[in-house]
């Protein structure tokens, strides 16, 4: 297949667009910076240059939620590199003599918001808070496609672990110094995904025949963020147990501590399940064996 992404340059998307040059498709990545092409892989800078019959859109762009502080810029700069690109990117395809044959479009957890008591499967409602109703509209955007005859497929992508960058590698820093930590008390629930098992989700959800509306792409078994701390440590020399005062991380962070990293919520991939999708790292055990290459 020819396969337009967006985002194929972060995390996600290099090993995605690394799976599936191996699986033998043709490759074009939509980017800010002008890169070298190659075999099977085109880089481009817009759309309006992206060779024709594209067979399938991944659409993995968007600034970081995690990367910094939720200045008012910073909101305006995460919520354009999801909606106007998204909106920009059903604006090609209908302009397309042939269409796609599918839209696979990222969102993730967040959609939910915040609860310690809740279990949440891909039918639970939308929550509130700046991170929800962004996921929510980016959601709608995507979906707009449908209005094309494109099926649409919405990954709501669980916190991604991998053997560099992401989410671990911030929050495992103290750990080469020593220091066991976690933030505020612990008791806030994760919902992770290896990188490898996110790779392996969005490949399901590109060669299923009927690949379902929407996806949790997060391990079946969620941990609280003291319980990571102690898995974590068990891979680490520990001199210090320290957990980070909740408004410590408030003063650092503002609103993005409250929603992200002081809250959190228990996600099931009940969709991902029914379909067989076997995960290669269940367990937070698992996967830390993994990472570290033991």
């Amino acid at each position: 297949m020819h396969i337009l992404i967006t985002g194929g340059t972060g995390l996600i998307g290099t090993a995605t667009r690394e799976l599936l040059l191996e699986q033998g498709h043709r490759v074009t990545v939509l980017t800010r910076r002008a890169r070298q092409n190659e075999r099977q892989l085109a880089f481009i800078k817009a759309l309006s240059d992206c060779e024709p019959d594209v067979d399938a859109v991944i659409n993995l762009a968007g600034a970081g939620l995690a990367d910094r502080r939720w200045s008012a810029r910073y909101k305006r700069e995460i919520t354009a590199s999801r909606l106007q690109l998204t909106q920009r990117l059903v604006e090609w395809m209908s302009a397309l003599e042939v269409t796609p044959k599918r839209l696979i479009s990222a969102s993730a957890i967040g959609y939910y918001g915040a609860s310690e008591t809740s279990q949440f499967t891909e039918s639970s409602a939308g929550g509130e808070g700046f991170s929800a109703e962004l996921c929510q509209a980016w959601e709608v955007a995507a979906r707009e496609a449908t209005a094309l005859g494109i099926p649409v497929t919405v990954l709501r992508l669980g916190v991604v672990f991998a053997k560099s960058g992401g989410a671990l590698e911030k929050m495992t820093q103290s750990f080469r110094l020593g220091v066991e930590s976690w933030l505020g008390s612990g008791s806030q629930w994760l919902s992770w995904v290896h990188l490898t098992d996110v790779v392996r989700a969005i490949d399901h959800a590109l060669t299923s025949a009927t690949p379902a509306p929407v996806y949790n792409v997060v391990a079946p078994h969620a941990i609280r963020h003291r319980d990571l701390a102690t898995e974590v440590g068990r891979f680490h020399r520990v001199w210090l147990k320290l957990g980070v005062p909740s408004t410590a991380a408030r003063l650092l962070a503002g609103q993005m501590a409250e929603e992200l990293l002081l809250s959190g919520q228990r996600v099931l991939p009940e969709q991902l399940e029914a379909e067989g999708f076997d995960f290669h790292y269940p367990t937070v055990t698992d996967a830390l064996t993994d990472l570290a290459g033991r």
